[in-house]
């Protein structure tokens, strides 16, 4: 705890999946260490690991509907982020208010993820609590000095990551396209009386006090554009406390015969696997490799042949710092921290992007030469046997992997962040 500073109650607002989740837990960890209380307003499908980790949880909706089709809408590559906005969260805007409003009766602060927790920007100007929001992934500011790999055409991508200007008038035309999706937040606001026209998904997800960028420099640096007020800490890393990694497991990954590769779509990508699973264990063993599949959400009751072939083994839950370090290789979905305790392995990666950050994820894991990048979401084995064929006779890739790992393992973004919402409590 910074010298001066008492106990103070912190809310962090967030909602998504555990890649949405994990850095607050880390954030709220830390802080709880340095004597701080921590509440987590989150859906209820967190709330176990909320109240495992230690930390006070409030309820804020929408609860997410556990099923494929939701799933399959939510992780769709062209029209996840409408669904999400249009169709999930902005709907939900008044129960969120509602929610968020009653978790931060008694807080000091409140600190929240931008873009997914629409409610928090309207809760702080309406009562007027300290606010610090928080970016996960280099994309989510939008900068026009960047090429915008979540556009729907390569051509446009490609010229807007020529032009600044030109992606300026995209972004333009975009946020008069979405802003249609977010209607039911706009006149929430206006009700609330809460003059500024922010759009939620652009300017108005930042919070003018203290925007903390949560990624790693080496994934993407200040742009001109950015926000004043933004913080760049690193990546938060959430270290469960998942106890000893399990004898059967421990046994497989300390085999040497053979290199071993990791197969995992972490948590929201696995909820929408499709064939992923055993095209990549097919892939792997055409290979003579072998595979660890990490099958978390839905993906576990993915159809695997039964008993597993030799030098095959299959978890619904690993913590990846355990065993990223084993692999040969990684084929993983792209989302932000995934793609970071890949880069703190030091191990060459191969990303099969699904929707949302993801792709932009892996373009920068490309550009810095750890990574291949399969821009299909149901690659098929063909395509993930060449992509292993290539990372394995690629010595560079892997020499490259192995000084980002040592230079990533110098990070600390939690102690970072946490230091950065310290210096506003002193005044809050």
């Amino acid at each position: 705890m910074l010298l001066g500073i008492k106990q103070r109650h912190i809310v962090f607002a967030t909602a998504g999946s555990l890649g949405d989740l994990h850095p607050f837990l880390a954030l709220g960890l830390e802080l709880k260490q340095r004597g701080h209380r921590v509440t987590v307003a989150s859906s209820a499908i967190h709330q176990p690991i909320i109240l495992k980790a230690g930390l006070g949880f409030r309820h804020m909706r929408p609860d997410p509907d556990n099923t494929p089709a939701f799933h399959a809408r939510y992780m769709h590559p062209k029209t996840g982020g409408q669904f999400v906005y249009r169709d999930y969260l902005g709907p939900s805007i008044r129960t969120s208010y509602a929610d968020l409003a009653q978790a931060t009766q008694d807080a000091d602060m409140l600190v929240s993820q931008s873009l997914m927790a629409l409610a928090a920007p309207l809760v702080a100007a309406r009562i007027g609590i300290p606010w610090v929001s928080a970016v996960l992934q280099p994309m989510s500011f939008f900068s026009t000095h960047e090429r915008p790999h979540y556009l729907p055409f390569p051509w446009l991508s490609w010229l807007c990551g020529r032009s600044p200007q030109l992606h300026g008038k995209v972004i333009h035309s975009v946020k008069i396209h979405t802003a249609k999706w977010l209607r039911p937040v706009l006149e929430l606001k206006q009700e609330l009386g809460i003059v500024h026209h922010q759009h939620p998904m652009y300017e108005g997800q930042h919070s003018p006090l203290c925007v903390l960028a949560m990624f790693s420099p080496l994934l993407g640096g200040r742009q001109p554009d950015w926000p004043a007020s933004v913080v760049q800490t690193g990546t938060a890393l959430y270290l469960s406390d998942s106890g000893p990694v399990p004898a059967k497991l421990k046994q497989f990954l300390e085999q040497n015969s053979k290199p071993l590769v990791i197969f995992t779509l972490s948590s929201a990508a696995s909820n929408d696997a499709g064939d992923f699973y055993r095209d990549s264990l097919n892939a792997a063993a055409s290979l003579g490799l072998r595979a660890l599949l990490v099958m978390g959400g839905l993906a576990a009751s993915s159809a695997l042949p039964a008993p597993l072939p030799d030098g095959a083994f299959r978890i619904d839950y690993a913590a990846f710092e355990d065993v990223f370090p084993h692999a040969a290789m990684i084929v993983h979905s792209g989302g932000a921290a995934t793609s970071f305790k890949a880069l703190q392995s030091g191990k060459p990666q191969i990303v099969v992007p699904h929707a949302h950050d993801q792709l932009d994820n892996a373009m920068r894991l490309s550009l810095l030469g750890v990574a291949i990048v399969i821009k299909k979401r149901r690659p098929g084995k063909r395509a993930l046997r060449k992509a292993l064929q290539t990372v394995l006779a690629n010595a560079d890739m892997q020499d490259k992997a192995v000084a980002l790992g040592l230079q990533t393992r110098q990070e600390n973004g939690v102690q970072q962040a946490c230091d950065a919402i310290e210096r506003h409590l002193v005044y809050a």
